[in-house]
């Protein structure tokens, strides 16, 4: 039987630039941010093509974040797939929001974006599509539905972080994107972990502030976070 995800064999390939960066934050005892958190979300900007990158507990964290920055609330509807971890819809529910499933394409499996524009109504405030086994969904018309409607598009790319779509990073693509580095996605870490993209830095800055509090600076809150 082969392995789902071997860790216990990734860790030997790089045992040693591993177990040196746990130590690094040990001696330095910066154990929540610090400067390995700085140096990660620069790199992972970096990677993706440009933009932001804020770091988070984990992937469901990264889609909670990305709703409460775009102003999601109570009483709206996001439009999302039905085939996909539960995290996704939950998310989306545990705000009070809506969720309207809209049915996936048997090509990809991916959000079916010809059957998005009948579920959109005057409550509906974002899409939030789901990449699966690595393939992200059709973003080129995803972001034009989004546009034509005065939508804000969310991308969930816990199983595609590194895939291109039309050659861009589909971390670019959207208001946000998200990704989770639970240790079997494609960039797994030690725990539990996630991060979330924007290409607005306003948009970075309101995620930064959530993640810690709604912090504005050292106990001085402006969101509830």
């Amino acid at each position: 039987m082969i392995d789902f995800a071997n860790l216990k064999e990734s860790h030997k390939a790089h045992k040693e630039e591993i177990e040196e960066a746990v130590l690094r934050v040990c001696r330095n005892a910066q154990f929540i941010m610090g400067s390995e958190v700085e140096s990660l979300e620069k790199e992972l900007a970096e990677f993706v093509g440009g933009g932001y990158a804020v770091s988070c507990s984990s992937g469901s964290s990264a889609l909670l974040l990305a709703l409460m920055a775009l102003g999601v609330k109570v009483g709206d509807e996001v439009i999302t797939t039905p085939f996909t971890f539960i995290a996704t819809a939950e998310m989306i529910a545990l705000l009070g929001i809506k969720p309207v499933f809209v049915d996936i394409s048997l090509e990809d499996y991916n959000l079916d974006c010809d059957l998005i524009e009948q579920a959109i109504t005057p409550k509906t405030k974002a899409i939030l599509a789901v990449s699966l086994y690595g393939q992200p969904p059709n973003l080129e018309k995803l972001e034009h539905i989004c546009k034509e409607r005065n939508l804000k598009l969310i991308l969930d790319g816990a199983q595609s972080f590194g895939a291109e779509f039309l050659g861009r990073k589909d971390s670019t693509f959207g208001a946000i994107a998200t990704t989770s580095f639970f240790p079997a996605k494609p960039l797994g870490c030690y725990g539990d972990g996630g991060a979330v993209f924007t290409q607005e830095e306003s948009l970075a800055k309101k995620i930064a502030s959530l993640r810690l509090h709604g912090e504005k600076s050292r106990y001085v809150h402006q969101f509830v976070g």
